[in-house]
């Protein structure tokens, strides 16, 4: 019986975290602007395309200005330090998650979830 609950547990957990993809390469650009706490990021040219829900399927991904502020300029100070270095990032975002809105677009870009 706790072999079946296990079980159930891990296959659980598991599909909790299917929708999320990573996207990894060299950082073209990274764009930040006066008027919004988002951060956006895009990925050199050759970098497959994303899959979600989201209006943009290039490789561009944000950093959520839903953030706190720490955990923000953590990952921008990582992103500066692996566009510096010409390290390669894999960004992971979830697919399946709401997208981070941009203007009038409320669906415009993933939002990154986790980075390395």
């Amino acid at each position: 019986m706790k072999k079946l609950i296990l079980g159930c547990a891990m296959l659980m957990a598991g599909q909790a975290q299917a929708a999320w993809l990573t996207a990894g390469g060299s950082i073209d650009a990274i764009t930040v602007y006066a008027n919004t706490n988002t951060i956006l990021v895009t990925l050199q040219a050759g970098t497959s395309n994303l899959t979600n829900n989201c209006t943009t399927k290039t490789p561009v991904l944000a950093i959520s200005s839903n953030l706190p502020e720490e955990r923000r300029n953590r990952m921008y100070s990582m992103l500066l330090a692996k566009k510096a270095s010409g390290k390669a990032v894999s960004l992971t975002y979830d697919s399946a998650a709401a997208c981070e809105p941009w203007d009038s677009n409320s669906a415009a870009y993933s939002r990154i979830v986790r980075m390395y």
